[in-house]
């Protein structure tokens, strides 16, 4: 059997090639996934004093784990249904921003006990949204006329999954009442939730169960085409700006037909000028 080989003197310089294979075969890269260092204090023989020191991607990974744990938990959330309900004041001049929220919820905590998830304001468009766990507490909030001095009118939020359309050509002098009985799906499967005219037009919005619109429906025994349904943008009625409602806006008056700072009723301008393009018609 060979003995030990003989320990080389401190000053004698190894091969380039072995130093170069050593320093390879070394850890000294802190990025490395298998590095832990752990660290006792210098007093003390009890093991509950060690702390774990990890590289920079052990701690990626485990951050990493975290985050997905908690992706996971918020979609396990989302997933319970919530029922809406949205509450715009019934004056232009009201601002909801107004309102004492501690107070609201007060009220609404004695009106619905148990039952709200969660309450919010639309600063833009100055709306109360409520999130409520059960369609029972639609019904006995849809019967609110006023939160604190601010006369409010209550509006349902089409349930589920829903795409709008509209539909062109149908007589205005049908009733509302009567376009869900006029109006009735082409195609069996089609589940239409709201049928609506939009203001005193030909036109009617449709809302649909699901993603994706159906290319018909029916107007009595007829077949007529749904188009997408593309909204109007908000538009302040003071400022005349984009994107917010007259009852918050901070800004100065501006005349819709010169773009004037006055009100319509107070222009004696003969030209039109629009006060966002300054093209030559009303805003």
């Amino acid at each position: 059997m060979d003995g030990d080989p003989p320990e080389e003197p401190c000053d004698v310089d190894p091969p380039a090639g072995a130093a170069s294979r050593k320093r390879a075969s070394l850890p000294i890269d802190t990025d490395t996934e298998a590095t832990e260092q752990y660290s006792a204090p210098s007093d003390g023989d009890s093991d509950d004093g060690f702390h774990v020191y990890l590289g920079q991607k052990a701690k990626r990974r485990l951050l990493t784990a975290s985050s997905r744990s908690s992706t996971s938990t918020v979609k396990l959330l989302l997933k319970h249904p919530v029922h809406t309900i949205l509450f715009v004041p019934k004056a232009k001049t009201d601002n909801l921003r107004m309102l004492n929220k501690q107070a609201v919820s007060a009220f609404l905590e004695a009106t619905v006990p148990g039952e709200v998830e969660d309450v919010r304001i639309n600063s833009r468009r100055n709306i109360l949204v409520i999130d409520v766990e059960h369609l029972r507490a639609l019904e006995v909030l849809r019967k609110i006329t006023s939160l604190q001095d601010i006369k409010v009118r209550a509006h349902d939020t089409p349930y589920g999954d829903t795409t709008v359309g509209v539909i062109y050509d149908v007589d205005a002098s049908i009733r509302d009442k009567d376009l869900p009985i006029l109006i009735k799906p082409a195609h069996e499967g089609v589940v239409m939730r709201q049928v609506s005219r939009i203001g005193a037009s030909n036109c009617l919005k449709i809302v649909f169960k699901g993603d994706s619109l159906p290319a018909h429906v029916k107007v009595g025994h007829f077949r007529q085409p749904v188009r997408t349904y593309v909204p109007k943008p908000l538009q302040c009625h003071k400022s005349m700006k984009i994107g917010h409602v007259a009852a918050v806006c901070g800004s100065a008056t501006v005349c819709p037909k010169c773009a004037g700072p006055h009100k319509a009723s107070d222009c004696s301008e003969g030209t039109l000028k629009c006060a966002n393009c300054e093209g030559p018609h009303d805003a």
